[in-house]
């Protein structure tokens, strides 16, 4: 409109202008409260999560963790057929095929940890202390991410024991975190890194969970899409970088149904609605459901030549009661610190890198201060994937954690001649698997009745009491694996 000119604008379309600006105000604030329904969602998961954690940390408020024990690539490796586990699990993906990826954005308690270091360390990101890559590598690695070759190693070993998905999962990474172990101390460390670099930087390129996720979301009946575009650019903000304006294209595996910044759109331009079944594929999606074949092939292919290699490596660590099977116990331990954290005699501590990468964050037993209580199955009953089998106390009780052995030249009755009753004495076993031997000895000119304690292997099961008790500072009394 120039200068000196006038513009009038008729009743019915002042109206119309009205109403069209009204419907769009309605939809920026559903939009904006769903985004808070988000929020209080996670929060509130997150709030359960810690809430399990703190209790786990009671050894005689037996509580098992649901965020590892329903869920699905856990599922996959103890496949138990019980419905209260069954059900859950399938929930979850079938409403991940009705909706999408919702579970990273509404649910994942470390996504809920990663959203507020990236909010934390937003100034940050600002400054731009890392330089961005191409825009091509960029688009590749969204619309491939490396998190579907993760996945794909992992779904193979899943079945076997090389320990990838223990060092993948997002729920067993977040418990490291609480426990303030020093993985956990690290990983945090790698998360604030991430969060400087990019938002929902694991999220997008590491998570196989979020892969599976994502994966599934493509076939989701239900899908964000946009309908209009002002090139406006604030996509940009999309935590997951799901939104590209320039194509009017939505990465469904990509997208979180954060609702983060589609209110701001002004021009109404998202709608989330069943997704069209009618026509062919279109050549774009067709290539893009191929690059995400091969990608997770080249996983499944390394996956199997982990497998196919790998060695379990014969330990001599003492694993929790009930631990009869190696091979099961090392594929199957999701290395999540919850047997550790709830032992009440703190005897289950945490293998290093001495025993190797397959032991590696595995738990096993010390019994330097004591030894594991004969009434006790708290690390049977915590145990999230069934890593350590779950007992009668019967059961538990007959089962052998090793075997004790006495070293004479250190026992002070075989080595100094001086009788001590300590181990025969608290050995839990009824019938008692440490027994006297008497025997007369003469020392120092005098005949004195010696009681030499002996192991009996056939009642020992190597709870490593004796070994706690035994007064010798290097302790006479040892528990060996046999």
């Amino acid at each position: 409109m120039t200068p000196g000119t006038f513009s009038w604008i008729s009743p019915q379309q002042s109206t119309v202008s009205t109403s069209c600006s009204t419907g769009i105000d309605d939809m920026k604030k559903r939009l904006k409260s769903i985004k808070t329904f988000r929020i209080i969602s996670q929060v509130l998961f997150f709030g359960v999560f810690v809430f399990i954690f703190v209790r786990s940390l009671d050894p005689f408020s037996i509580i098992t963790n649901p965020f590892l024990r329903l869920d699905p690539l856990i599922f996959l490796t103890h496949l138990s057929f019980q419905l209260k586990i069954i059900l859950p699990v399938v929930g979850v993906l079938i409403l991940t095929f009705i909706m999408g990826r919702f579970f990273c954005g509404w649910v994942c308690p470390l996504g809920a940890v990663i959203e507020g270091l990236d909010l934390l360390l937003r100034p940050l990101r600002k400054l731009k202390p890392f330089k961005r890559g191409s825009d091509f590598l960029k688009r590749w690695l969204l619309n491939t991410p490396p998190s579907w070759f993760i996945l794909g190693a992992v779904i193979v070993t899943l079945f076997f024991t090389p320990p990838i998905l223990q060092f993948f999962h997002p729920n067993v990474w977040i418990i490291r975190m609480f426990s303030l172990s020093a993985s956990g101390i690290t990983f945090t460390g790698f998360l604030f890194l991430c969060s400087a670099i990019s938002r929902r930087l694991w999220c997008k390129y590491i998570c196989p969970l979020g892969a599976l996720y994502g994966i599934a979301a493509k076939c989701s009946l239900f899908k964000l899409s946009i309908t209009k575009c002002s090139e406006c650019k604030r996509c940009d903000t999309c935590p997951m970088e799901a939104a590209d304006y320039s194509a009017h294209h939505i990465n469904s595996h990509q997208c979180i149904l954060c609702f983060d910044y589609e209110y701001r759109c002004p021009v109404e331009g998202f709608q989330f609605k069943i997704r069209s079944t009618t026509g062919p594929l279109p050549d774009e999606s067709r290539r893009r459901f191929l690059k995400a074949g091969v990608v997770v092939a080249a996983g499944l292919v390394l996956g199997t030549v982990f497998s196919f290699f790998d060695k379990t490596v014969k330990t001599r660590l003492l694993r929790p009661p009930g631990v009869v099977n190696e091979p099961m116990f090392i594929e199957r331990c999701l290395r999540c610190f919850q047997c550790v954290e709830s032992c009440p005699n703190k005897i289950i501590k945490i293998t290093g890198l001495e025993g190797g990468l397959s032991n590696l964050f595995t738990p096993h037993l010390e019994f330097q201060e004591y030894g594991c209580d004969y009434n006790c199955q708290v690390c049977q009953l915590v145990c999230p994937n069934f890593a350590i089998p779950m007992q009668s106390l019967q059961e538990k009780q007959l089962t052998k954690i090793g075997l004790a052995s006495i070293d004479e030249s250190l026992c002070l009755v075989y080595a100094e001649d001086t009788n001590c009753l300590v181990c025969e004495e608290f050995c839990p076993i009824p019938q008692k698997a440490i027994k006297f031997v008497e025997k007369k000895k003469a020392v120092n000119g005098e005949i004195i009745v010696l009681k030499y304690p002996v192991v009996y292997s056939t009642l020992c099961i190597g709870c490593g009491i004796c070994e706690a008790v035994c007064p010798v500072m290097s302790k006479a009394i040892k528990v060996f694996k046999v």
